[in-house]
């Protein structure tokens, strides 16, 4: 990849510039830099002022979720006074005593009257016993699990839910266990929790709300239990699901929400903001709202005036810009009429600007420019006959030069075609040569080890030396290791699979079966339409992919090894990655070919034999990559190439 640099960087920014400058009035490049400064400015100013906004926006919600999180504990400190007032009495023994069981629940009553509207006394299956202040009808609280865990034993328990008490009235219930002497369960003390009352002046007496704010207590199924606004208790909130969610995550939030309440008098929904918090003894959760109108309206009045100012301040620099363009420009029209005199070839007229500012010392030193530029002009004429005279001879030679470097390129390009001819002739000898040996291997040198290991077994299965069998046998071992050694010698030199099967077959069979003896993880992976390529390519790509697989092997000292191939005509890209030590590329390819080796320059000679390329990467520490480019065939063409 071509690199620029910082002076070429600086000289095309000059060439691009030069070229719009003509085409632009100075008094507009004027406008526009000073225009493009004041708007940085604005811009520097509105993203402080934007910033500063967002900020408040945010304290503002932090705020209401600070408001959301008191208020659920204030309401966990009523329920824990309730739970150490209930569990108290739960627990006096008096009420093993039956007949005082009335004037218990009388004295419980006085202990909880605080928030609390009715006491109940159940027996140990659940029914009622007795209640005060006393009722006549009969109720059912089979249905609240707080009942059933005060039964089984849970200490303190609180309704999750607002629910019908038969005819008497709509209440969430507190319970605690009473127990015998043996400290068995025998009935449930029970008080019917009323969260409206006066004394709980978070919701009579709330603090911080504003004109459109107000808070509720949400149940887990959505019913508001207490509210500051009283026409809501009992309803269902407009987040039912959303909230009862958070309530058994037990998770804060604040947020804005601009299409769920809809007004009576108004087809615009009501933009509020909501924050919740849930409550720790109870699964409750509180939620205020306000409107954004209200708790942002500062803020946007703020944010008008900035924009305002802003604008007013374009306008005036806008102004200031007319006016300073103006005064300089027209003394700068004048003397641009002069130069086009000069440029038309009037030397004699002299220039008639006058002034001491910088204008008029530009159009005095121009004029002294004209004066000597006429004489110039007669000197340049003569030479100017030298110098063609000059430029024809130096012509003639640069012709000859130009041809002479021609022919030494062609015949250069002819070579380097020759070059790779020879290379592919050689590699496909080599290759041929390999096949040759793998197949005389297998055909002759493996039957014969094979026909000799299956003689001794005979002949250690008839003899009856111990010592001899012992030796016949160990003489069997020894021939089937050299039959599979030549079969991997054979597997090495041509695998069949690459023939038959194809590169990446090949490829995965002989990196699974090198790298695993490593214990090194081998990932290889598909990019395009995947097709056959040309034998030569294939082979050239297999050989080059299983040097760099050996080196890998025994150089790299890695743990996980990645082989990628990327079908995208017309150039198919291999790469091989891995995490190992790497090393200096320089200081290797520096060294002597005897120290070396030849892998590297093999790879290199196999890939340009085919047209292709090859990019080393390595950082010592962070691992190798090998980048392989190749022609990529067409598909029909190859399969022409092949039959």
């Amino acid at each position: 990849m071509r690199q620029v640099s910082g002076q070429g960087l600086v000289r095309s920014i000059r060439r691009t510039a030069s070229q719009w400058s003509p085409k632009v009035g100075l008094g507009t490049q004027m406008a526009v830099i000073v225009i493009i400064g004041i708007l940085a400015l604005l811009g520097l100013f509105a993203y402080l002022g934007t910033t500063a906004l967002n900020e408040s926006n945010e304290r503002m919600l932090q705020e209401r979720r600070v408001l959301a999180q008191t208020t659920a504990r204030h309401i966990d400190y009523v329920l824990s006074n309730i739970e150490d007032v209930l569990t108290y009495t739960a627990a006096q023994p008096a009420w093993r005593d039956v007949h005082r069981r009335d004037e218990n629940l009388a004295d419980a009553f006085q202990r909880l009257n605080v928030y609390g509207t009715r006491v109940f006394l159940l027996d140990s299956a659940g029914q009622m016993v007795s209640a005060y202040p006393p009722i006549t009808s009969e109720i059912a609280f089979d249905q609240y699990a707080s009942i059933q865990a005060a039964l089984k034993g849970r200490a303190f328990a609180v309704s999750r839910f607002l629910r019908t008490l038969d005819d008497f009235s709509s209440s969430t219930l507190a319970t605690a266990p009473l127990r015998d002497a043996n400290g068995q369960v025998n009935g449930v003390l029970v008080v019917s929790i009323d969260l409206t009352k006066p004394k709980l002046r978070t919701f009579t007496q709330p603090i911080g709300l504003g004109a459109t704010g107000y808070i509720d207590l949400i149940d887990l199924n959505g019913t508001i239990l207490a509210s500051t606004r009283g026409e809501r208790i009992g309803m269902q909130s407009d987040h039912r699901e959303t909230l009862s969610t958070l309530i058994r995550e037990r998770r804060q939030t604040v947020s804005a929400c601009h299409d769920c309440h809809t007004p009576t008098s108004s087809a615009f929904p009501i933009r509020e903001v909501l924050a919740f918090a849930p409550l720790e003894h109870a699964q409750w959760g509180v939620t205020v709202h306000q409107s954004e109108e209200e708790v942002f309206g500062s803020i946007r009045q703020l944010q008008t005036r900035i924009f305002v100012m802003m604008a007013i301040l374009l306008a005036g620099a806008l102004v200031l810009v007319y006016l300073t363009a103006r005064r300089v420009i027209t003394p700068i029209q004048a003397l641009t009429a002069a130069t086009k005199r000069i440029a038309a070839g009037d030397l004699t007229t002299p220039l008639e600007i006058h002034g001491q500012d910088e204008i008029g010392a530009l159009a005095q030193s121009f004029d002294a420019m004209r004066a000597r530029l006429k004489d110039l002009i007669v000197e340049i004429q003569t030479w100017n006959r030298d110098l063609d005279a000059r430029v024809n001879e130096r012509t003639v030679a640069v012709e000859k030069a130009k041809a002479e470097i021609l022919e030494l390129y062609q015949e250069l390009q002819h070579k380097e075609q020759i070059r790779r001819e020879l290379l592919n002739r050689v590699f496909t000898t080599q290759e041929e040569e390999r096949k040759r040996i793998s197949r005389e291997l297998h055909d002759e040198t493996c039957q014969v080890l094979t026909g000799l290991a299956y003689a001794l077994d005979d002949a250690a299965g008839i003899t009856e030396s111990a010592e001899l069998k012992s030796q016949l046998e160990r003489m069997h071992t020894l021939a089937n290791t050299a039959v599979e050694e030549i079969q991997r010698i054979i597997l090495d030199l041509r695998p069949t699979m690459l023939d038959h099967l194809g590169l990446i077959p090949a490829l995965r069979w002989y990196a699974e079966t090198r790298l695993n003896e490593t214990k090194m993880s081998f990932t290889l992976r598909e990019h395009g339409s995947v097709c056959r390529l040309s034998p030569q390519i294939e082979t050239a790509l297999f050989r080059v992919v299983q040097e760099a697989i050996n080196n890998i092997a025994r150089h790299s000292h890695a743990k996980r090894v990645e082989l990628d191939l990327y079908f995208r005509p017309p150039r198919l890209r291999v790469t091989i990655a891995d995490d190992g030590q790497g090393f200096v590329i320089d200081q290797v390819l520096d060294q002597p070919s005897s120290v070396r080796g030849l892998g590297l320059l093999g790879m290199c000679e196999r890939m340009d034999a085919i047209g292709g390329q090859l990019v080393l990467r390595s950082v010592p520490g962070w691992g190798t990559l090998v980048e392989l480019t190749a022609p990529f065939d067409h598909p029909d063409l190859i399969s022409e190439e092949r039959m």
